[in-house]
């Protein structure tokens, strides 16, 4: 996969202005702000980890892994999204969006721009996992097309299949 290449801003419920833009290098202590700031830690299928250097470890990893998307306002990171390449054009879709900006439109928003950018890369499917508590994000997901394709424990699968033209 390639990387993610142009921004958008977007207007938040909230009327906060959000720039969404590939991962650059300096903002990965922002980044690594907003996992420490996280009030939900290890909320999420154990993510992100509640140990600091456990959790410091895992956002390089997920920064060195996957095509990695970033959610900005004045400047500081508020939300994550990262795509990891999985056989046959699928990828494994990622997001976080710190509490203080959820419920405003921005993970949604994410969602959709990745969701172009996949239609743009030949991507056939978007794939993930998602703690069938989380109703948030269930409910983003759905609005935007995924759907349930199976479960296992706590956890349901869900796909978006990519039309390409």
């Amino acid at each position: 996969m390639r990387f993610f290449s142009s921004t958008k801003t977007v207007e938040s419920k909230k009327g906060h202005l959000v720039t969404i833009v590939p991962y650059e290098e300096r903002y990965f202590s922002s980044l690594i702000q907003m996992y420490d700031t996280y009030s939900l830690l290890g909320s999420v299928q154990g993510l992100p980890p509640i140990d600091q250097d456990k959790r410091h470890q895992w956002t390089q990893d997920m920064i060195g892994n996957g095509t990695n998307l970033l959610a900005l306002h004045e400047d500081m990171v508020i939300g994550h999204a990262s795509l990891f390449s999985m056989p046959v054009n699928w990828a494994e879709y990622f997001i976080f969006v710190h509490q203080d900006f959820q419920r405003q439109g921005i993970g949604t928003a994410i969602t959709l721009y990745v969701i172009d950018w996949a239609h743009q890369e030949n991507l056939s499917t978007l794939w993930l996992n998602v703690e069938r508590k989380n109703f948030i994000a269930i409910s983003l997901y759905r609005n935007v097309g995924f759907k349930r394709i199976g479960s296992s424990g706590d956890c349901w699968e869900m796909i978006l299949t990519i039309a390409q033209q």
